[in-house]
């Protein structure tokens, strides 16, 4: 991301009412006007507050989240698509799927993806033919949006909720909390060095 673009600080309660209106109520959103860009792009940090950590716990199933904090890129891009570059960094607290205690853990990434407006409906004239649709297989994603808002919180938040681990687990963890072992590696290592009966008997079979 490039450093000489205009920075801007975005706090949550910086978003008037009115902005909000025709979006879904999100944990996490950050409704921005792709138009407000300017042609050099530009650059937002993000900071979740402690309402929107609590209300992201709840949806991501975990029990605490203690930091998220993101920054995003908006760059005018080919046949008036938008380019979105984004990173974000959360930690949290989880339960241990197998002693069922308080595991600590953080979740980070990157993404991009190319913002493009739907394609027009089409008049009466045109009606009969088929509506083109152009893909760039390069790309890694593409968000179609209706308006010029888009709410990069919440394309934020739905890449972190798909990085969370679903079964976190303690290193010390053994499985004997719950009466049961974890196989290791080297323990399978071992069971499939010994030998298979059935290739016994077909051994003593070949001897006879």
């Amino acid at each position: 991301m490039s450093e000489n673009k205009n920075k801007h600080n975005f706090e949550s309660e910086e978003l008037p009412e009115s902005s909000l209106d025709g979006f879904p109520v999100y944990e996490f959103s950050r409704p921005i006007d792709v138009t407000t860009v300017g042609k050099n792009g530009r650059q937002f940090d993000f900071k979740a507050t402690e309402i929107e950590k609590s209300a992201l716990a709840l949806r991501f199933n975990v029990l605490n989240i203690t930091l998220l904090n993101a920054k995003a890129d908006i760059t005018p891009a080919k046949k008036g698509q938008y380019k979105l570059e984004a990173s974000y960094i959360v930690k949290l607290d989880q339960v241990c799927s197998i002693s069922l205690e308080t595991v600590a853990g953080d979740v980070s990434g990157k993404l991009t993806i190319i913002l493009q407006h739907l394609p027009r409906q089409p008049n009466k004239q045109s009606q009969k033919k088929d509506v083109e649709i152009d893909f760039d297989f390069e790309e890694k994603d593409i968000e179609y949006i209706n308006s010029n808002l888009v709410d990069v919180g919440e394309l934020i938040t739905q890449y972190i909720s798909l990085e969370i681990n679903p079964y976190p687990r303690k290193s010390e963890a053994t499985g004997e909390e719950l009466g049961q072992k974890i196989i290791q590696e080297e323990d399978q290592n071992l069971s499939s060095e010994k030998k298979n009966p059935f290739a016994v008997l077909k051994s003593l079979k070949h001897k006879a």
